[in-house]
């Protein structure tokens, strides 16, 4: 049996600094074991004593990271009201109040309640879950002191200490290895490389890579098999996963797509504001109206055109989309994340857990004839390889199993068959150490010792002296052959009392590809986006995951490929990239700022420390929910199972939510094109009340409810995952949509007025009928702009919008006919033959809308 290797005896704390300023200043993973816990004073049958590692407590620290700032409420607040939107509307509502005009200011500041309300909300909520995550993620830590094991919390961990590590458990500081039996770690929150690694205590090289240094365990890494003792050599801030988490600053995050929409919008109605109010108070000028008149009147204009919708619609869709998302498993932290997926053209994954499942499991058992099928021959060789194995009589008798152990008995159990692990046949039982790396395992089998082997086939393979060469070589050519295909190869080999050993058959494992990754990355491809798997993984194992995912490319570049690349090389070859392997966080975080250089809008999903650095800097960060806090710090999105496909479910409700924000934009913007045109032509012509206030505030709680709630409700248009994502410079609402909305609106407020100027029966009743043309007509808009490009007809129905334009057309009708009603709006009722001239003022845009769409333009209604 390997055992740990012995300790020299403890020092004192003299001769401990005496020996420190000897040694010379090489890092732990490149010094003698010994000389390493020498530094610290202590040796692994004794530790540190409850009065040493209280004092060094006192004096490092608790082993922790840095811990987070949270914005305050406050500063939440200030945040979302320092919007240009909200500025801007704050400000207009307050000088409406101020000249007077309370109930278009009131309604403008009413209307900045919700946005405000809904984005402090949401991101409160999703600091406290991310708490929660955090804190359940803390591990403890067995320690020995003075000579006993102690479990403690993973704060109180000192330099010094030492670990006492088996599997299932997680590593709590980063701590040079003093001895191992069969020790494997899963590093890949740290490296990427999804299969465990061994440990031992041979020193590495000095400038070994964090992927080569064997002798060290790593904060926030974990033991999947065996057992491993080490000394304590970093804690808190000072362990890999402490430095990274401290070289992260703020997001360098550009404004989101509707962000940067909205800001343009600012830009746009300043300068229309000072337009409308120099030519309206030119116009008064001209009547003769005094000065002072004029530029309130200008102003109160100005004021009553500006639409408080936008901001309410944008709060709504995410905060509404944000629930759908976490029904999706999917926990918004910022809510501009969810439209900035939908302009996602650029995803850089890591691989494992997020393509693949995170776990060992065995793909191939092989000999020199072939692979084996399933049937009795493969039943024989899983249950000798489970027998095989000394962790599983370990496991047999204490019930924890390494992860091979748990892959080989998973296989078996899937064959249908499961040996029973006897402790009372075994004669002995030797795991895999430093000195074998294989497992070596004798038992009584039908009266006779039976000796079993398992692990590195390059050594088993040298067990078998006394077999054939010719033989010997055929098992080599299959290891070679197999080792290309990014597999972790174990090899198995009997021998009965003294004959020879003989290989038995090539056990091969891997991280199995989850299912539902194939599809999610062909919708990936026909949606025009493109992806980059970036892992620590070997090249091989990276290509044969990208070969079962049917990425579009079968290419693989590595790490220091990459890293030989200038930045002009990196962006002309940033298109054809599919595979990255052996990559650093530097590597990842370089194909960030390429993207970002290229105007690309880019997501990237992680899970390892190793992924916060380019996390940061994304446009979308994604991070895992079984992933490391410091991921997900970083992340605007979590994704609670971590798959890709989940990612994908966002990536297309990202593309329905920026879709129904476009058509919602549109649709305010239109009929605020229509009312005010109406207003201002009217004013010019002469009236000087064309819309009484109770009619204007009818249309606009009609506009707030339809594009805040019933937009929302939108369903994914057809063949939204078969176009190009939206480049990132093009804006939502460009030209060709502003043009179509002014000719829309125009037309709808210059046929009003026409039906004004032209009614019989008083003011009153020409005013109702062409306020009635409006508002039906505004109606009809809303629900022929549900698409700008596909016919009504060919879209499922919203229910909401439906009842909502039934309700308004009703409402309509009805006003007139109620005497307190028709007092308020002055609303007198239309004769058949005013009914159709609204009907036909109402459906001609929509009516027009639809033919344009049916031969394949895009068109406004």
């Amino acid at each position: 049996m390997a055992r740990v290797q012995p300790l020299p005896p403890r020092v004192t704390h003299a001769e401990t600094r005496s020996t420190a300023r000897s040694l010379p200043t090489t890092p732990p993973h490149a010094t003698a074991a010994a000389d390493v816990a020498a530094r610290y004073g202590v040796t692994s049958e004794r530790g540190l004593t409850p009065e040493q590692a209280a004092e060094r407590l006192a004096r490092e620290g608790p082993n922790e990271l840095s811990p987070v700032e949270r914005p305050s409420l406050p500063a939440m607040l200030w945040r979302t009201i320092t919007e240009p939107f909200i500025v801007l509307l704050v400000g207009a509502g307050g000088l409406a109040v101020l000249l007077g005009e309370t109930r278009d200011g009131l309604l403008i500041l009413a209307g900045v309640v919700p946005i405000v309300a809904a984005d402090v909300i949401t991101g409160y909520r999703a600091e406290r879950a991310l708490d929660a995550l955090r804190a359940a993620s803390a591990p403890t830590a067995l320690l020995r002191r003075g000579g006993v094991p102690v479990m403690r919390p993973a704060r109180e961990v000192v330099t010094g200490d030492i670990l006492l590590l088996t599997a299932g458990d997680v590593v709590a500081a980063d701590a040079r290895v003093l001895g191992s039996q069969s020790g494997l770690v899963d590093r890949s929150i740290l490296t990427g490389e999804s299969l465990p690694e061994e440990v031992g205590t041979s020193a590495d090289l000095v400038a070994a890579r964090l992927t080569e240094r064997h002798s060290m365990v790593y904060a926030g890494t974990s033991v999947v098999g065996g057992s491993v003792e080490a000394v304590v050599v970093a804690t808190g801030t000072d362990t890999e996963v402490g430095r990274i988490s401290g070289s992260l600053g703020g997001r360098g995050q550009r404004r989101s797509p509707v962000q940067a929409e909205l800001d343009r919008l600012v830009r746009i109605m300043l300068v229309a504001a000072v337009v409308l109010i120099v030519v309206t108070a030119g116009l008064g000028f001209v009547r003769g109206d005094p000065l002072g008149v004029n530029l309130l009147a200008a102003v109160s204009a100005t004021i009553a055109a500006i639409p408080e919708e936008p901001p309410v619609l944008l709060a709504v869709i995410l905060g509404l989309g944000a629930y759908r998302l976490l029904r999706r498993d999917v926990l918004v932290r910022r809510l501009n994340a969810q439209e900035t997926l939908g302009a996602v053209d650029l995803i850089l994954t890591d691989k494992t857990g997020t393509l693949t499942q995170n776990r060992l499991a065995v793909s191939a058992v092989v000999t020199p004839d072939g692979d084996l099928p399933p049937g009795a021959d493969r039943q024989r060789v899983l249950a000798d390889a489970l027998r095989a194995e000394a962790d599983a009589w370990q496991a047999a008798r204490l019930g924890v199993a390494g992860s091979f152990t748990t892959a080989i008995r998973n296989a078996a159990q899937s064959e249908g068959v499961l040996p029973d692990l006897d402790p009372d046949l075994i004669e002995s039982c030797e795991p895999a150490a430093d000195g074998h790396p294989y497992s070596l395992v004798s038992f009584i089998d039908a009266g006779t010792s039976r000796w079993l082997a398992i692990g590195a086939p390059e050594t088993v393979l040298r067990m078998g002296g006394q077999e054939s060469a010719a033989s010997l070589d055929g098992w080599r050519v299959l290891v070679a052959d197999r080792a290309t295909q990014g597999s972790r190869l174990l090899l198995l080999a009997t021998r009965r009392d003294a004959e020879p050993w003989a290989p038995v058959a090539l056990i091969a494992f891997r991280d199995p590809l989850r299912p539902e990754v194939g599809d999610a990355m062909a919708a990936a491809t026909g949606a025009g986006i493109q992806t980059i798997m970036v892992t620590g993984d070997h090249p091989s194992t990276a290509a044969a995951i990208s070969r079962d995912a049917a990425m579009t490319s079968g290419r693989v570049v590595t790490g220091d490929e990459l890293g030989a690349w200038s930045e002009q090389r990196l962006a002309a070859e940033l298109a054809g990239l599919h595979v990255v392997a052996r990559a650093s966080p530097t590597d990842k975080l370089r194909l960030v700022e390429a993207a970002r250089l290229a105007d690309r809008t880019v997501a990237v999903t992680g899970d390892g420390v190793n992924d916060a650095p380019a996390l940061n800097r994304a446009d979308v960060a994604v991070a895992m929910g079984s992933g490391t806090a410091v991921a997900r710090e970083a992340a605007d999105l979590v994704l609670g199972d971590d798959s890709f496909a989940t990612l994908m479910d966002g990536l297309r409700e990202g593309r329905r939510i920026i879709a129904n924000v476009q058509k919602g934009l549109t649709f305010i913007l239109s009929t605020h094109v229509a009312l005010l045109g109406f207003i201002f032509i009217a004013t010019v012509v002469g009236f000087s009340q064309p819309l009484l206030p109770i009619q204007i505030l009818w249309a606009e709680l009609f506009i707030d409810l339809s594009a805040s709630v019933a937009f929302e409700r939108e369903p994914e248009e057809p063949g939204a995952m078969r176009r190009p994502p939206r480049p990132r410079r093009q804006p939502l609402l460009d030209r060709g949509i502003f043009t179509g909305m002014v000719l829309a609106g125009g037309f709808t407020a210059t046929a009003s007025l026409v039906v004004m100027l032209t009614a019989t029966g008083g003011a009153d009743h020409a005013r109702w009928v062409a306020f009635t043309a409006l508002a039906i007509g505004q109606v009809f808009r809303a629900y022929a702009n549900r698409s700008l490009s596909v016919p009504v007809q060919r879209l499922p129905v919203n229910g909401f919008l439906a009842i909502a334009v039934a309700v308004v057309i009703v409402t309509q009708a009805v006003i007139p006919h109620v005497p307190p009603l028709a007092d308020a709006f002055r609303a007198t009722p239309l004769s058949p033959a005013e009914w159709a001239i609204v009907a036909a003022i109402s459906l001609a845009p929509a009516v027009l809308a639809q033919i344009m769409r049916g031969l394949g333009r895009r068109w406004i209604a």
